[in-house]
């Protein structure tokens, strides 16, 4: 059957049996001609239904109509105009874009993340304008994750300097060490990472903030600070068993297989506690990494938080997904993990999430074998290094209109005000912060003069 204007022009991909030996990229982007196909579809909507989707309000059909036109450096303008990181998003923006294409009322919503990857692809080359004449004020932020890095580019294009303090020896937050390669290749993280870097930011890595500078010593080199640490504490589920050799966080796993300190998974039964989009990488990894490796989710699958994309994509790569079963306790021998005892679910009334909220059915545990566990049920703001003034609940306090702390002339955005998001979500919470910043800025400049 032919394809319609209401089917979605296919991603090419490697197929599962080969993906799962290895760590390369899944998806393969379309050709230039496939993009011209598919941003045809899009029918321009009086009311642009995607750019009110986005968090950052990316002009959508701007870069669209470009690309329908076969003009992918013209694309690229228009996306470096609101986003600073378009080969990132094009591979791992959740899209809430597609989400409301109007498209997808009688078939496939538009790709809209694809053809942002296509622009990026085939117009590699393009860069951001020239900065702003320099201002004399100079910006510091901590965290060089997407908030970070949205806050340095719009503030340097202000005229600002900017130095960027990350506690990793190389820029990216989770972007580089939080999700796997064959998701976000080192090649598209740095293509972005070098656009920037060309704009004249300053780099101090392998800082950590409490350790190697405070946030007072910051405060008398910087005319302004913004605190970007992300949500990079741990979360456990504070079970019995959790202290046995074998239990990971998810973090931690991902962090040390994407630094290439993989443990020696080959074999070995590994279970990975969750459903959202860690979880789900967490299992593909371990799936390379040569083990049977299998989800527990407490919830249905229409609860996952997790793209159902991704899902399949698992699923396809021999994933066995449990529903409604959640573990109690961790069993070991000799301080090792064996087994996991776990308990069948049943979906009640919504939680805060909005949610069905899993109530456990008394009676029916039961145990299931495990060599390995990978806990991915979330992670936390890690405000110990920070002053007491500034911490709130779980996250940095600030003042929801201008994210400045209740100190003066500190700031902070990202997952750090807000908890584990993702990545347009932090582009939209840096650059809202780089606006208070300039405007914080702009006004001491007024009051001096």
């Amino acid at each position: 059957m032919e394809r319609t204007i209401w089917q979605r022009l296919p991603v090419r991909e490697v197929p599962p049996q080969e993906r799962r030996k290895d760590f390369r990229e899944v998806n393969l982007g379309y050709t230039p001609e496939e993009a011209i196909l598919e941003a045809s579809r899009c029918i321009f909507c009086r009311r642009p239904f995607c750019v009110e989707a986005c968090p950052f309000h990316q002009d959508v059909p701007g870069y669209l109509e470009r690309i329908k036109a076969g003009d992918f450096v013209g694309a690229m303008k228009v996306i470096l105009r609101d986003n600073p990181l378009p080969a990132v998003c094009g591979r791992v923006c959740p899209h809430p874009c597609e989400d409301v294409c109007p498209r997808a009322k009688k078939g496939d919503p538009i790709a809209i993340a694809w053809l942002k990857r296509a622009a990026s692809d085939y117009a590699p080359d393009v860069q951001f304008p020239e900065p702003a004449p320099n201002t004399g004020f100079r910006v510091a932020i901590v965290g060089a994750g997407p908030a970070g890095l949205t806050a340095a580019w719009q503030l340097r294009l202000m005229g600002h300097s900017v130095t960027v303090y990350d506690a990793m020896d190389q820029p990216g937050g989770m972007l580089y060490f939080g999700i796997p390669i064959f998701r976000l290749p080192r090649e598209a993280t740095w293509a972005d990472l070098e656009r920037l870097n060309a704009l004249g930011i300053e780099w101090q890595l392998g800082m950590k903030l409490g350790e190697h500078i405070t946030l007072e010593e910051l405060q008398q080199q910087y005319d302004a600070v913004l605190l970007a640490i992300g949500a990079l504490k741990p979360r456990w589920m504070k079970i019995p068993g959790e202290d046995l050799d074998g239990v990971w966080h998810v973090l931690d796993f991902v962090r040390e297989v994407n630094l290439g300190n993989a443990p020696d998974l080959k074999g070995k039964k590994v279970a990975v506690i969750g459903g959202g989009f860690s979880a789900i990488d967490a299992v593909r990894m371990a799936i390379r990494l040569g083990a049977e490796a299998f989800i527990l989710y407490r919830r249905d699958r229409a609860q996952m938080p997790a793209a159902q994309e991704e899902v399949k994509h698992a699923e396809e790569e021999g994933v066995t997904i449990h529903f409604l079963v959640n573990p109690t306790k961790f069993i070991g021998e000799n301080g090792k993990l064996v087994a996991i005892e776990v308990q069948r679910q049943q979906l009640g009334e919504p939680d805060e999430s909005g949610r069905p909220r899993p109530v456990p059915i008394p009676g029916s545990e039961f145990i299931m074998e495990a060599d390995v566990v990978i806990e991915a049920i979330s992670q936390e703001v890690d405000l110990t290094k920070l002053p007491e003034p500034i911490k709130g609940k779980r996250v940095i306090a600030v003042d929801a209109e201008n994210l400045q702390t209740p100190i003066p002339g500190v700031f902070a955005a990202g997952d750090a005000i807000t908890g584990p998001l993702d990545v347009p979500n932090a582009i939209a919470s840096g650059r809202k912060a780089a606006q208070a910043i300039n405007a914080w800025l702009m006004e001491r400049k007024k009051v001096a003069a």
